[in-house]
């Protein structure tokens, strides 16, 4: 099988991960050569192609699916790709990143192009604009703006003064801006000279759209917003590793071979900082970094960006998480290095990554959420290369996921007291798939900070639908009592063993409670498929007739049995269903009272 990748993104790169992982020969292209790219079943070719050319290579190559993970923007090529591939006869996907939700507010205008929004601040009279495009659009804005005071905010990088200057904008309409630093630096222009108006794209998360949406709306000015070109129609858009998995098994009948393993969040930040070390100690760049984990095996990957401004260095890379189901699989993680007078190695803010603001997480309150061993690796790489430097000074440690902000709150973050982002974590520095590792570090510091904060009744749930019925039933307790398993039931239960917990009381939704009635304290739908025959048989010792029992045996998903049986206490399939929970529960069960909360798909508990 062969495919042919449009990147040039940090889809592209990830998506190159993916087929790598899957051990798939692919050719992947950028209109420059610009950014470093390294695969072993990729190679890597550059230059604009037209219908044609793309045809051509196609048949050349013998071509098998077509992938455009170009930039959102890129719309003449988006529509190249697809016209390509219906003369050929090709199937054609798109890797599609998360985009910002559109709103309806009086302060967010959606425009088709620059021109019509340079006409509605004219319009409008609108005199003091500050521009939020970034530097590629600068000299264009410039040459349409004329009569109107206008600030860019750019990104601090050599090549950024030099496109501005070049453009003839003023040093002093330039705010100068650290990459990936959060929108609210913003706000003291804003309000010190009576910003009219501010211009940007529908560039989604990475672009923080939704924090410059949030501006618009809390200081109440207008934020006018280039929308997103349409995209043409594809056979799929796919979002993440396994829809694309998925795909291709349905579409070619492709067959992995074994799963893939990965690497933490934590062993992508320490080589993003050795590489920007490097740069800050006046190395030259380099396409690539490697570090040595614990266990002696050497990890290395290729930088994404590797950038050196006037007092700081920025280097990072695309992570690679295998075939665990990690939320930031594909996601850019990067450090930025400065020097500090404080003559030590010092963890500061950096956008994306959370912050403590609870004792109990092993991280001291008010700093970045770069857990122990992470911060150990970092700093133990850094020290490596300021001794063979003979370098005597101090370093601010910024770490950055561009997304971690929204990714942040779909973790078990908030819950834990870590704001505004997603933590840096890993013991190993390796990922191995569907592992209980990561899960079972999470389970425990949510059990720490409960008892910390003196809960002696905790409340074990699911995940958030079934949290929020069960707050409901336990209003009285604060939000430390409840705790998300997952499905790692049996871990979290041999957890709170021994932890001065008195009671637990678990919620668990039908669909989980006949996978865990059968014996099955670890639930995954990977490792556990329904089980026809026991809940038949639950159904013949309950006597129902043999309607009932063959309507059992037909079912694709737990929550149709609410449908076959009254959900009621006093309905025995049910009651024997939380019989069979209890007991197997038990067995992992030492020192406290339990007790077990079935609920429906309609949130009713029993």
């Amino acid at each position: 099988m062969k495919i042919l990748l449009f990147g040039g993104t940090t889809e592209g790169k990830a998506t190159s991960n993916w087929l790598s992982d899957l051990e798939i020969e692919h050719f992947y292209s950028t209109k420059t050569n610009s950014g470093n790219y390294e695969s072993k079943f990729g190679t890597r070719f550059c230059g604009a192609m037209d219908i044609a050319e793309i045809g051509a290579f196609c048949k050349q190559h013998q071509i098998d699916l077509i992938i455009d993970a170009a930039h959102p923007f890129a719309d003449i090529l988006h529509q190249n790709i697809v016209s390509a591939a219906n003369q050929s006869e090709l199937p054609v996907i798109r890797i599609e990143r998360d985009s910002v939700p559109r709103i309806e507010s009086e302060f967010v205008q959606y425009h088709q192009d620059l021109d019509g929004i340079l006409n509605e601040i004219k319009n409008q009279n609108q005199t003091k604009v500050l521009s939020l495009m970034g530097v590629k659009a600068l000299p264009e804005i410039h040459s349409k703006t004329e009569g109107i005071d206008i600030w860019y905010r750019i990104l601090d990088f050599p090549s950024s003064l030099k496109i501005a200057e070049e453009a003839g904008v003023e040093r002093n309409r330039l705010i100068i801006a650290p990459a990936f630093e959060g929108m609210e630096t913003q706000e003291p222009l804003l309000i010190s000279e009576s910003i009219h108006g501010m211009i940007t794209k529908e560039s989604g998360y990475s672009g923080l759209l939704d924090q410059k949406m949030e501006l618009a709306i809390k200081h109440k000015i207008p934020l006018y917003v280039i929308g997103r070109p349409d995209l043409p129609e594809y056979n799929e858009t796919i979002t993440n590793r396994e829809g694309l998995q998925k795909y291709l098994k349905s579409v070619f009948a492709f067959e992995r071979k074994e799963m893939a393993h990965g690497f933490t969040s934590g062993t992508c930040a320490t080589i993003s900082a050795k590489a920007a070390m490097k740069l800050l100690l006046g190395e030259e760049k380099q396409q690539k970094e490697h570090i040595t984990l614990a266990d002696g095996g050497v990890c290395e990957m290729v930088l994404h960006q590797n950038q050196k401004g006037e007092n700081f260095t920025l280097c990072s890379v695309v992570k690679n998480s295998g075939d665990d189901p990690d939320i930031t699989d594909g996601m850019e993680i990067g450090v930025r290095l400065s020097w500090n007078e404080e003559n030590a190695i010092r963890f500061v803010k950096g956008e994306g990554v959370g912050i403590a603001t609870l004792d109990g997480l092993g991280i001291p309150l008010g700093e970045p959420a770069i857990n122990p061993v992470p911060r150990k690796m970092i700093r133990f790489e850094l020290e490596q290369l300021l001794e063979d430097h003979e370098i005597d000074k101090g370093v601010d440690v910024s770490v950055f996921v561009p997304l971690g902000r929204k990714l942040g709150a779909k973790t078990f973050n908030p819950k834990l007291g870590i704001v505004g982002g997603i933590s840096i974590i890993g013991t190993t520095g390796r990922i191995k798939p569907y592992s209980l590792e990561a899960y079972v570090q999470t389970i425990q510091k949510q059990l720490d900070l409960a008892v910390l904060n003196k809960s002696k009744h905790i409340v074990m749930n699911s995940g958030g639908r079934s949290e929020r019925y069960l707050k409901q039933r336990f209003p009285e307790l604060n939000n430390l009592a409840f705790l998300q398993y997952g499905n790692f039931i049996g871990e979290m239960l041999k957890t709170i063993n021994g932890s001065g917990v008195e009671k637990v009381s678990m919620g668990i939704m039908t669909g989980k409670a006949i996978k865990l009635a059968a014996g099955n304290l670890d639930t995954h739908s990977k490792k556990v498929v329904l089980d026809h025959e026991f809940l038949m048989n639950l159904a013949r010792d309950c006597n129902y007739s043999k309607e009932i029992i063959h309507q059992v045996g037909n079912i694709k998903m737990g929550r149709e049995l609410e449908d076959i049986f009254t959900f009621s206490k006093d309905e025995a399939f049910f009651k024997s269903i939380i019989d069979c929970c209890k007991a197997v529960c038990q067995t992992a069960i030492e020192d406290y009272e339990f007790e077990l909360l079935l609920i429906s798909n309609k949130g009713e508990i029993l």
